[in-house]
């Protein structure tokens, strides 16, 4: 982890909230390697030299924003993907192939498949399509206009798509050389994990520009080799539960508990 300078730190946390930011990191990655990461559901292998994966990347991060569970996002595109359907000659009809898959997989798992924002995944690829026409596609604008550009093009053309912009940024970071600050996705169990720690003040629908704030301020204070998913999962498997009441054993000072406990 790269720490800021003395005067970027002090308008960010004091020596104190930075030393503490530190070690809730510690605890919380250190849960996460025993408890999450051997099944974790991230792990991909796009070859993003190829402007077939490009797309594919850009594809899976629009369902990962427009379907509220992970792994029925994951598995629509996976099918998708099985049937042929996400290279770009597959695009023009992209809206029935789609329905088709849902179909498919309410037959098979004998459970509903309705999307809420299904129409924002529909407009979402149309906008792919026309960026994918050209020869260079999104190589051209992050080499040329550089990453908040790329990011900022992305937020206008892809229908409702903000936190998870952050994702595709962290699965092309190697392939286009993105700078981590970039890569921290401020989702809503993120964002109310670092509520509970006082990391964020507030609660609400944050702005793009407050998303990328958030990203820098992670990368500064609770950066780590697995980015965002150690404090996600953590707020999915143990935050939720205390929020509800529920007792349970955790050594993070938060606001969660009427009691703060502190690390020890």
């Amino acid at each position: 982890m790269n720490f800021p300078t003395e005067e970027h730190l002090s308008s960010i946390a004091s020596y104190s909230e930075k030393h503490r930011y530190s070690r809730i990191r510690d605890l919380v990655v250190e849960w996460y390697e025993k408890n999450c990461l051997q099944d974790e559901i991230e792990s991909f292998a796009f070859d993003l030299s190829k402007k077939e994966d490009r797309l594919k990347v850009i594809i899976l991060g629009v369902f990962f924003n427009c379907i509220f569970q992970e792994t029925k996002a994951l598995r629509l595109f996976k099918e998708m993907e099985k049937a042929g359907y996400l290279n770009y000659q597959e695009l023009t009809n992209f809206e029935n192939n789609l329905k088709h898959v849902m179909r498919n997989l309410e037959r098979q798992t004998r459970k509903s498949w309705r999307i809420l924002k299904i129409q924002d995944i529909i407009d979402s690829v149309k906008a792919l399509r026309e960026l994918f026409s050209e020869k260079n596609d999104v190589t051209d604008i992050i080499e040329r206009e550089g990453v908040e550009c790329f990011i900022k093009y992305l937020y206008k053309e892809l229908r409702g798509t903000k936190a998870k912009l952050m994702w595709i940024c962290r699965e092309c970071k190697d392939h286009f050389q993105i700078p981590e600050a970039y890569c921290y996705v401020p989702d809503s169990h993120v964002n109310k994990f670092l509520h509970n720690i006082g990391f964020l003040e507030n609660l609400k629908a944050f702005s793009l520009e407050e998303c990328l704030q958030i990203s820098k301020n992670m990368s500064l204070l609770l950066g780590n080799r697995y980015f965002d998913l150690p404090y996600m999962r953590y707020h999915q498997k143990k935050c939720k539960n205390c929020e509800k009441g529920r007792k349970i054993e955790c050594q993070i000072e938060c606001k969660s508990t009427n009691q703060r406990t502190k690390p020890s």
